[in-house]
Parts: structure tokens; C-alpha cells; sequence
């Protein structure tokens, strides 16, 4: 092997470790978001099989949420903090949801204790997703609509889900931007 053929062999290897650097990142990001998705999944999966008899034939939708103190840190990986459904009946909106620990969350809104607010994208630090938000008396519940695997096209189907909310509280429609 000559010395030409060594440097080359040598040159690839690096370049090779170098590629193998820069992409586990990506990977890892990659594998994540693919386990996220999947434990999203099982939440809602196990949300309508369990909750069957509150759910019953109304209109759902699956969901994200986050609370107002994860919606106003700055430092986190996802925006949200639990998956599960949105249930509207006339009267009233029900999130059935589990956090991504196990913890279940059971939250009710209707026009006489709370009101709900188009927020539309609110990009740093909570994702390219759109956003709308329940006021009660004492805190804010923010919500985006499930998209799957990656977060874009969350506008058309969050702005779905205000307006089905907004038609129990009288809200203003949202704005289509």
C-alpha cells in the first residue's frame, strides 16, 4: 500500500467519523420524535377505550396541552405537556388527557367559569404549532390539535377545534392567519 493510498483510506475514515458526528444528533432528535408520537398515540388509543362511556358518540378531538406554566417557560424541549382528546357537548368542552408520566388530567370548561381565546402561532419557545387557550378564574389552559409526526399543519385543524369550543362560549371567531 503506498503512502498516496494510506493518506486517501485515512482522509475517508475521518470523513466518515466526522458524518457520524454530526448526524447522531440528528438521529437521536429523530428517535425521539418517533417515541413521542408512538406514547401520543397509546394515550389517545387508551383515552377512548377507557373513557367510552363519557366520550360516547360526541364530537372529539385529539389534542395537545399545555398548562400556563409550561407555556410560559423557556426552557423545554416540546411545548406541550400531555396528550389526549377534546370532547365538545353543547355547554361544555372536556379534556381527557395523560401526561407523558402517567399522570391523568381531567379538565372541564364551560362559558360560565371560563372563556377561550384564539392565540393563533406563537412560535418561541412553543413551536411552529398554532395555539388557542381557556381562561378560568385562577389559570390558562393552552391547546393545539394532534398532527403526528411532525408539528406542521397544526392551524387548520387547532383553528377546527376553537371554532367547535368557540360555538359553546360565543367567543369572536378565530382569525385565518
Amino acid at each position: 500500500m503506498s503512502n498516496r493510498d494510506l493518506e486517501a483510506l485515512t482522509s475517508i475514515i475521518v470523513l466518515l467519523f466526522v458524518f457520524a458526528i454530526i448526524l447522531t444528533p440528528v438521529i437521536a432528535l429523530w428517535i425521539y420524535i418517533i417515541l413521542q408520537n408512538r406514547k401520543r398515540k397509546r394515550i389517545r388509543e387508551r383515552i377512548l377505550s377507557t373513557r367510552r362511556e363519557i366520550i360516547g358518540n360526541k364530537r372529539w378531538f385529539p389534542a395537545r396541552y399545555a398548562s400556563q406554566q409550561r407555556f410560559d417557560s423557556w426552557f423545554k424541549i416540546l411545548p406541550w405537556e400531555s396528550a389526549g382528546i377534546l370532547v365538545t357537548v353543547t355547554g361544555s368542552v372536556l379534556f381527557l388527557g395523560e401526561t407523558f408520566s402517567g399522570s391523568l388530567v381531567m379538565l372541564q370548561f364551560a362559558p360560565g367559569n371560563s372563556s377561550v381565546h384564539w392565540l393563533g402561532k406563537c412560535p418561541w419557545p412553543n413551536g411552529a404549532v398554532s395555539w388557542f387557550r381557556f381562561d378560568t378564574a385562577d389559570q390558562k389552559h393552552y391547546f393545539s390539535s394532534e398532527t403526528g409526526l411532525l408539528v406542521f399543519g397544526s392551524h387548520g385543524s387547532t383553528k377546527a377545534m376553537y371554532d367547535e369550543a368557540n360555538q359553546n362560549f360565543g367567543a369572536p371567531a378565530a382569525q385565518n392567519w
